[in-house]
C-alpha cells in the first residue's frame, strides 16, 4: 500500500494528467499529478476536487496503477468483458478524496455491483437499500435556504435530518479504514464522505449474483449495448439463453426485433448509445478475465491468446485490455485493443 500514498504517487506520476472534476458541458478536467497532490495538502474547501481517474485502462502512463493491486478474490466475475472495451460501459475507477470531499447518495449505472478498496484514509458511508425512494434517501425536501446536497452538507446536517423525518427508515453506516474492503450490491443506494486524503480504488461487475438485473436494465437503458452484448453472448457464452428467457417472460423485444425507428420511451440517449453495430468483434477483442465462469474455457479461448502466433517467441498469458496507447518496456506491444508479452530470446 506504500507505493499509493500521496508522495509515492506524487515520484511515479508527477509529470501526468489526471481526471479531477467535469465542466458544466460533461468534458473532463485534468489536472498534473504534481499539481492536485499540492492542493491536497493544502486545500481547506468544504467542496475539494475529487480525483477520479477512468481511463485506468486507455491511458499508458496511468495505467501502471493496474500492476499494484488485483481483484479481491470474493469479486471474480466480470461479465461485461463479453463486451469488448470500445463498447462497454466505465467500470474501473482510481479515486483519491481529499477531505470532505465524497459523492451524493446515488445507485450505481444499470444495476451493477461494486467493490471498493482503501488503501489510505478513512470512508464513511451510508447505504439504503434498494425500495427505498429518492426523495427519502436523499432528503432534499429537508434542505434549507443556502445549503447544498454536497457530501459534507449531507453527512453533517441533511442525513441528521432524514434519520429524524423518517425514524422507520433502515440506514447502514460505517468507517473503510485502510485495507478494508465494501462491497454495495447492485441498486443500493450509497454515498461517501472522506473524513481524511483516501486513496482508493473500485470496480463494478456484472456476475452470476446480479446478471438478471443488469441485463434487464441494460437492455432497455443502453440499447445498442444490450444488443454487442447479446450478439457475443450468442456466439460464446451460455448467458445468451438466461438473456433470451429473461426477454421472454418480460415479452421485451431487442431493438433489431422491434419496427424501424421504434424506439423504447425510456431508453437512454447518452454517448454511450453512439457504440456502432457494425463493430467487429472476435475473439481476441475480448478479455477472458473473469469470464470463466460465462465462457468455456475463457482464458484459452478469448483475448490474446487467440492472435496467431508469428515467430519463435510464443504468447505467454493475456493481459487486461489496453486501448491506444504505447505500452513500453522490452517485449511488450499492442495490437488490436489488446496487449501482448512476449518472452525475449535468450542468449
Amino acid at each position: 500500500m506504500s507505493r499509493w500514498s500521496i508522495d509515492a504517487l506524487d515520484e511515479r506520476f508527477r509529470h501526468v494528467p489526471f481526471k479531477v472534476a467535469k465542466d458544466d458541458n460533461g468534458k473532463k478536467l485534468r489536472m498534473k499529478f504534481k499539481y492536485f497532490a499540492d492542493y491536497v495538502r493544502h486545500q481547506r474547501d468544504d467542496n475539494p476536487l475529487y480525483l477520479f481517474e477512468t481511463d485506468m485502462d486507455d491511458n499508458a502512463h496511468i495505467r501502471p496503477l493496474m500492476d499494484d493491486y488485483q481483484v479481491p478474490d470474493l469479486f471474480p466475475h466480470d461479465w461485461f468483458s463479453l463486451v469488448n472495451t470500445d463498447a462497454r460501459p466505465p467500470f474501473r475507477w482510481f479515486c483519491i478524496g481529499p477531505k470532505r470531499s465524497g459523492t451524493t447518495v446515488h445507485t450505481d449505472p444499470l444495476g451493477t455491483a461494486a467493490w471498493n478498496a482503501v488503501t489510505h484514509g478513512v470512508k464513511r458511508w451510508v447505504l439504503f437499500e434498494p425500495h427505498e425512494t429518492k426523495k427519502r434517501v436523499k432528503g432534499k425536501d429537508l434542505l434549507r435556504s443556502g445549503e447544498d446536497d454536497e457530501a459534507i452538507m449531507y453527512f453533517d446536517y441533511i442525513l441528521p435530518r432524514i434519520k429524524q423525518a423518517y425514524p422507520d427508515l433502515k440506514i447502514y453506516e460505517g468507517l473503510q479504514k485502510p485495507g478494508e474492503v465494501i462491497f454495495v450490491p447492485g441498486d443500493w443506494w450509497h454515498g461517501v464522505l472522506n473524513l481524511e486524503d483516501t486513496v482508493a480504488v473500485t470496480q463494478n461487475y456484472c456476475g452470476p449474483d446480479n446478471f438478471d438485473l443488469v441485463w434487464t436494465k441494460t437492455r432497455r437503458e443502453r440499447e445498442k449495448i444490450a444488443w454487442l452484448w447479446l450478439r457475443n453472448m450468442r456466439r460464446y457464452s451460455p448467458l445468451y439463453e438466461r438473456a433470451m428467457e429473461l426477454n421472454k417472460r418480460d415479452n421485451f423485444k431487442m431493438r433489431h426485433e422491434r419496427p424501424a425507428g421504434e424506439r423504447l420511451s425510456d431508453a437512454s440517449s447518452s454517448s454511450s448509445e453512439s457504440s456502432s453495430d457494425s463493430s467487429s468483434d472476435e475473439a481476441e477483442d475480448l478479455d477472458p478475465v473473469g469470464l470463466e465462469a460465462a465462457v468455456p474455457e475463457a482464458s484459452q479461448t478469448l483475448g490474446a491468446v487467440r492472435f496467431q502466433h508469428q515467430g519463435a517467441h510464443a504468447v505467454h498469458r493475456p493481459v487486461t485490455a489496453a486501448r491506444n496507447s504505447m505500452i513500453p518496456g522490452p517485449g511488450a506491444f499492442l495490437s488490436k485493443r489488446r496487449r501482448i508479452e512476449e518472452d525475449m530470446p535468450k542468449a
